[in-house]
């Protein structure tokens, strides 16, 4: 009896499917797929028995419980589903049938547990690849598959060449599956066909493997992830011929960076790159002579082969038989063994028989042989296919298909229509030469959704685009295409105001290289600057919530460099432009004069346009940028504007914003009291389901965010387990939202922290090493420092020397890139490990600068902390305390934690005090001290301050008996 997946949601993982049977989904690489209930059940009952006979009575008793139906109705539904996963008429490979009796899942299946450990939160563990379907069998190929593993394996870097349409995505593919099937790795798929700008070819791979990349260097961020990786990764790099430098380039950093890492790249030249293993695809065989040639013997050859299949997929009624043989075997020929030009021909055989195909390509070999001498063979073969199919078309079938050449990926029939009908055609016109181009294979259609969404091979697209400039539409076209993209994102805006829905994300994830490719014909010498600045302000929310933070950045600053900043009529965008710059670069680049310039110069036109909600955002990026620079006065001193400007505009959401932001100040100037009662009226905030939740998308979660400094100010008030239970809470929501800022906050700023203040080491490191995958797969600049810093403290704590210099390092970059939060807690750090490594003398250096930094900059929550570090290092030098330093720093330090209700801090105090009395023989003070200090905990007595704190109120009621 088969067992039953968890309630909780075990899953099923075969090919690029994802099924979790308890939540009654499908994905195929990540994407949620459309299907019935009744084939699901199926899917289910024979996947839960993978690779045993499941009778036909057994399906449609699971599928219609309780009703009796025709078995008739069992196979519509096994049609249904094997259409979803993917095969054709004659495919099984995941749904085999036993005649007679029933069916057989004939896929290898791996089962997947939820993990248990909550450091999860409960989510799934992410997709492993995303290698697609093969929508054509690699005939021919199984040589090449076999040769490409053992130098993939020894040079790590191998590149498959040869011309334009012989099928090197097609072997790439093939054996990224078969590595899939055999081995426990990941494996990325990465078509870099869209991609016009070459130095987007990180951003593509980043976006591939699901990286929201917060980073001016992508490339660096990649080679982090990928060192961090303990399962073996293979990269696929497909079509790199247009962008061979930047792929080459690419290529090289990720195979440094693990020797677990392997690269295929594909490509019509080799990338040149350093170990490169160059191997160079031959064309599919064919028959050498074709006289007397008979039907099996020419089945024996791979072209033929392939030409079948796909001519019977196009008309079921095909079969070679000994008459046609030879013909079709001359045309396999004639096409030198192209896959590409194979399968074109073959799609013809709707209209034209074998003998006609071949007359005509007779003709058109003849035309085409006036060519350029010095073009390969291959190249022109595949060219005259290309334009023999071309030549077949009606011109109305020819101006949509040049027409829609624009189009850098996918794109529906709505897109469709905004590019290619004009005067010269309607729209009629256009949806029937869409589905004319369908039917004839010129353009692909993808019918699972609700929407359709169409797509040119990339040689076709090439062959279509140059059709283009022959007809001199390039830029008109390109201006429609533009156009398009403006108007769809004009209200992308309104969308910020609202959690976008599952829909909305598809939808613009699919058309971003679109508009990438229309920004770039936009800014280009021929285009329409005032154009691309419009598509440019339009899609700023989309950059923010779907690509990186860098390419904003770099979007945004092109528009500004077209805006004449003396038209006024231009404003409104300047002020949107300078407002998304302000936010992406403080979390890209650090803290770099020019947030402060991008925020004032927005801040400034906001007010001048009386626009509210923009000088509130602005406020807010201002605000979070001050205080991320450690200036918590000039912080709080904004927010009196911003909650002023909140208040008289009635923004709700805003003034919740601000109070979340003026606790965050507030919790560093030492102002518990006040963080807290600000921080549990922002938590107590019901938020609608349509409810816009903050100001923008771009920065951290405000539920995670105040839940995480709200732990910080529990644990500094003397509730270590209420304080661990709210960061759980706060992990646990960065870790569903896959926001990186988010996370990355939260795990630096609350997990790591406070796991080391509680003295759990294991959760610190454990927590430490996702918070350093997070910056490796986001380029999280803002974290950076701070995630070496709190390595660095782990490091002393566990009594590793080697934690010294990563500290010290840490905060030299903290100064460097201008980021001053939490700086004098982690001099305070330093200045503790160098006296614990015997270093008294530098350490004494250190905690004066930590006590310099926090005065100065108001950083006063960690000021007892650091007066008791200091009063340690004076005691050291000064055994016997003959002054009192030590005794008064530490009474300083208790006074003063009092006074800021930071109880925790105050422990630690005390407890130093008792441990310096009781060397001095002076135990009754301290004893009655430390007692009065550690009654006033109610809980967290497991935690290692209070343990230290018990230990040592024994040790001195024994020396007191």
């Amino acid at each position: 009896m088969a067992t039953q997946p968890d309630a909780v949601g075990e899953a099923f993982l075969f090919g690029p499917f994802q099924l979790i049977p308890a939540q009654r989904m499908l994905f195929n690489g990540g994407t949620a797929v459309r299907v019935g209930n009744r084939a699901l059940e199926i899917l289910v009952a024979l996947v839960e028995r993978s690779g045993e006979l499941v009778t036909k009575q057994e399906l449609m008793a699971r599928a219609w419980p309780n009703i009796v139906v025709e078995e008739s109705n069992l196979k519509v539904q096994i049609t249904a589903l094997r259409k979803v996963l993917g095969e054709g008429p004659l495919d099984q490979r995941y749904l085999a049938t036993v005649v007679g009796r029933g069916y057989r899942f004939v896929a290898q299946v791996e089962r997947v547990a939820p993990a248990p450990d909550d450091m999860h939160g409960g989510r799934w563990p992410g997709r492993r690849h995303n290698v697609p379907f093969a929508l054509v069998r690699p005939l021919g190929r199984a040589a090449d598959i076999a040769s490409l593993r053992e130098p993939l394996f020894h040079t790590r870097l191998v590149t498959i060449t040869g011309p334009g349409g012989i099928g090197k995505t097609t072997v790439a593919l093939a054996v990224a599956r078969r590595m899939l099937e055999e081995e426990q790795r990941e494996i990325w798929f990465i078509d870099l066909s869209t991609i016009t700008d070459a130095r987007l070819v990180p951003n593509a791979i980043a976006a591939t493997l699901g990286l929201a990349v917060h980073s001016n260097d992508v490339a660096s961020a990649l080679a982090s992830y990928f060192s961090l990786r303990e399962r073996p990764q293979l990269v696929v790099l497909d079509s790199c011929e247009h962008v061979i430098e930047a792929a080459s380039a690419i290529a090289e950093r990720i195979v440094c960076a693990s020797p677990q890492i392997l690269v295929l790249a594909t490509s019509r030249e080799p990338l040149a790159a350093a170990g490169e293993h160059v191997y160079r695809l031959e064309p599919l065989a064919t028959p050498a002579h074709t006289t007397g040639l008979t039907a099996s013997d020419a089945l024996r050859f791979p072209a033929v082969q392939l030409f079948v299949e796909r001519a019977t997929a196009r008309r079921g009624d095909f079969k070679l038989n000994d008459d046609d043989a030879p013909v079709v075997a001359e045309i396999c020929r004639r096409l030198d063994g192209i896959a590409l030009a194979i399968e074109l021909a073959a799609t013809r055989l709707d209209a034209f028989g074998v003998h006609e195909l071949l007359d005509l390509l007779n003709d058109r070999f003849c035309a085409l042989g006036q060519g350029r001498r010095t073009a390969p063979e291959r190249h022109r073969t595949l060219a005259a296919m290309l334009d023999w199919s071309h030549q077949l078309l009606p011109e109305c079938e020819r101006i949509v298909l040049r027409r829609v050449s624009v189009f850098a990926g996918s794109f529906v029939l709505r897109a469709v229509d905004a590019v290619a009908k004009a005067d010269d055609i309607s729209g009629c016109n256009v949806i029937d030469a869409m589905a004319s181009l369908v039917a004839k294979s010129m353009v692909t259609a993808d019918v699972r959704g609700e929407t359709v969404h169409y797509r040119l091979l990339d040689s076709t697209r090439d062959y279509a685009r140059r059709k283009l400039a022959e007809a001199g539409e390039v830029d008109i076209v390109a201006c429609r295409h533009a156009e398009h993209f403006r108007d769809l994102y004009a209200r992308a805006e309104d969308q910020w105001n609202a959690p976008p829905d599952e829909r909305w994300a598809d939808v613009h994830l699919r058309v971003i290289d679109d508009v990438r490719a229309a920004l770039d014909w936009a800014f280009s010498a021929r285009g329409d600057s005032a154009l691309g600045v419009a598509l440019t302000v339009s899609t700023i929310p989309v950059w923010l919530r779907l690509s990186s933070l860098e390419e904003c950045r770099i979007r945004v600053q092109q528009a500004l460099f077209t805006i004449d900043p003396g038209s006024h009529a231009l404003d409104p965008y300047r002020m949107k432009l300078h407002t998304a710059l302000a936010s992406a670069t403080m979390y890209t680049c650090g803290m770099i004069p020019e947030v402060d310039i991008a925020w004032s110069t927005a801040l400034a036109i906001a007010q001048t346009l009386d626009d509210k909600e923009y000088q509130l955002r602005a406020l807010f990026a201002a605000c979070c940028a001050v205080v991320y620079e450690g200036k918590y006065r000039a912080a709080d001193e904004l927010l009196h504007k911003f909650r002023a400007v909140a208040a008289s505009s009635g923004n709700a959401v805003a003034l919740s914003d601000g109070d979340r932001l003026a606790a965050f100040a507030w919790h560093h100037m030492g102002k518990q009291a006040e963080t807290r009662e600000h921080l549990e009226r922002v938590l107590s905030r019901q938020v609608a389901p349509l409810q816009r939740p903050q100001l923008s998308p771009i920065h951290v979660d405000w539920r995670s965010g105040s839940r995480t400094i709200l732990s910080n100010v529990l644990w500094l008030q003397g509730f270590p387990e209420r304080a661990l239970q709210t960061e759980h809470e706060a992990r646990s929501n960065a870790l569903a939202s896959a926001h990186p800022l988010t996370l990355g906050y939260v795990l630096a700023l609350g997990s790591v922290p406070l796991a080391i203040h509680t003295g759990d080491l294991a959760m610190a490191e454990a927590t430490l090493k996702i918070l350093q995958e997070n910056l490796a797969k986001h380029g999280l600049v803002i974290f950076d420092a701070i995630t070496r810093c709190l390595h660095g403290e782990l490091l002393i704590e566990q009594g590793v020397p080697a934690g010294l210099p990563i500290l010290r390092a840490a905060l030299e970059q903290l100064h460097r890139e201008r980021v001053g939060l939490r700086y004098s807690r982690f001099a305070g750090v330093y200045a503790r490990g160098l006296l614990a490594f015997g270093r008294s003398a530098e350490a004494r250096a250190a905690i004066e600068g930590a006590l310099d930094w926090a005065y100065a900059h108001g950083e006063l929550w960690c000021l007892p902390e650091l007066l008791r570090i200091k009063g340690e290092i004076l005691e050291e030098t000064d055994a016997l305390d003959l002054l009192g330093s030590s005794d008064r720093l530490y009474q300083q330090a208790i006074e003063l934690a009092g006074q800021q209700g930071a109880l925790s801090w105050a422990l630690r105090a005390a407890t130093s005090i008792a441990r310096l009395s009781h060397r001095l023989g002076k135990t009754d003070h301290a004893q009655a001290l430390l007692v009065s200090v550690y009654e006033q905990f109610t809980e967290g007595f497991d935690t290692a301050d209070l343990k230290a704190a018990k230990a040592q109120l024994d040790c001195l009621r024994k020396t007191h008996v």
